[in-house]
């Protein structure tokens, strides 16, 4: 008979102690435990090309998987109830899981945070020839309006970054399978008028990353290559009609008003058939020509835009993410399920009336002459 395997009792990477029943990451060191998932669990997605580089869970503020990244928890548990959307009358007991986000910024290969964006500096101490420095953040649970007692429940999350003898840090950096998690240093229970409840038991905290919708850097996708008609039958049904050229000179991700993106401006009705002739002649001479396929546009004049992010931004707020303004866009579009934006009324900005934002290269087919 074959053996049977058993879940591990000890981290294989830093030994810490796992609990009983089949911990998919060690809370300890952040690094997955290998071979303990079920092979049908959809909480912890296989990683691949941009993907999550630790464990996940699908939350119901976000579309797209987050990444736990410390707390209170064993396991990451995607029953966690992140701020706003606690909808029962008495706030969450020890049996309950609840998420919270501290303030930080995707940066490549993981997530930073800074003084003065919502971490504060906690003292330093020495380990050896480098120097250790500490930083905390404050955040806030709390349910959604009328629910919970009106209660609110206030966080410390700490972190910390080394550095050589004689330097300092004035934030630092966080990644999941170089760093340790974070921690939650203290937590209380707060009423309506902020007096602290020492005696209210508290729920497991679950810290996670804000979501971090995948865009053009994060996907391995690059635009089709079409002769005419093909590229026009490619593009049946998009909503982003005829033939576009690059704003910027490569095809590179942008910075753009909706968070990184590939910014389209339309060409003249008489370009779209085909090259001159003399273009024909002169390799270079024109820009490469797109159709982009874009199905369900987010569409608003430009000018409106700002009013709208101010929006938007609030709405993240009632879910507990302080998100920057580019982060914010691209998480509500990607929460509503738009694929792309198009700005009207853009000639202060672009130079045209309408350009077209696609989210990734996979969206655009290059006509070939």
């Amino acid at each position: 008979m074959a053996d049977i395997a058993h879940p591990p009792k000890f981290c294989p990477h830093c030994g810490a102690a796992l609990p009983p029943d089949g911990a998919r990451f060690c809370i300890a060191c952040g690094q997955a435990v290998r071979g303990a998932a079920d092979e049908g669990d959809d909480t912890v997605p296989d990683d691949g090309p941009g993907g999550a580089t630790g464990p996940t869970v699908r939350l119901p503020n976000a579309r797209v998987e987050q990444q736990v990244i410390g707390g209170t928890v064993k396991l990451p548990a995607s029953g966690a109830v992140p701020p706003g959307l606690w909808v029962r009358d008495e706030p969450p007991g020890p049996e309950d899981v609840v998420a919270i986000y501290p303030p930080l910024r995707p940066v490549r290969g993981g997530w930073s945070g800074l003084i003065g964006r919502g971490w504060r500096p906690a003292g330093s101490e020495a380990h050896g020839e480098r120097m250790i420095f500490h930083f905390r953040a404050r955040v806030e649970w709390f349910p959604a309006d009328g629910c919970g007692a009106g209660l609110r429940l206030l966080a410390e999350v700490a972190a910390s970054s080394g550095a050589w003898e004689g330097k300092e840090r004035r934030g630092f950096r966080f990644g999941l399978r170089r760093d340790g998690p974070m921690q939650i240093a203290a937590a209380a229970w707060h009423d309506a008028e902020g007096r602290p409840l020492a005696d209210r038991p508290l729920p497991q905290i679950q810290i996670m990353a804000p979501p971090r919708v995948a865009r053009v850097a994060d996907l391995d996708d690059t635009p089709a290559l079409l002769v005419a008609p093909e590229a026009a039958l490619w593009a049946q049904g998009s909503q982003a009609l005829g033939a576009y050229r690059l704003y910027r000179d490569q095809i590179m991700q942008e910075h753009t008003p909706a968070g990184r993106g590939i910014t389209l401006v339309p060409l003249r009705e008489g370009r779209e058939q085909g090259r001159p002739w003399w273009g024909k002649l002169l390799p270079g001479a024109l820009p490469p020509r797109y159709r982009a396929r874009v199905e369900r546009p987010f569409v608003c004049a430009l000018e409106a835009w700002g009013e709208r992010l101010r929006a938007l931004r609030e709405e993240a707020r009632g879910l507990g993410l302080d998100l920057e303004p580019a982060l914010a866009a691209e998480w509500w579009l990607d929460r509503q399920g738009y694929d792309g934006v198009i700005f009207t009324a853009a000639q202060s900005r672009y130079g045209a009336e309408r350009v077209v934002i696609v989210f990734r290269r996979g969206q655009l087919a290059r006509i070939k002459d």
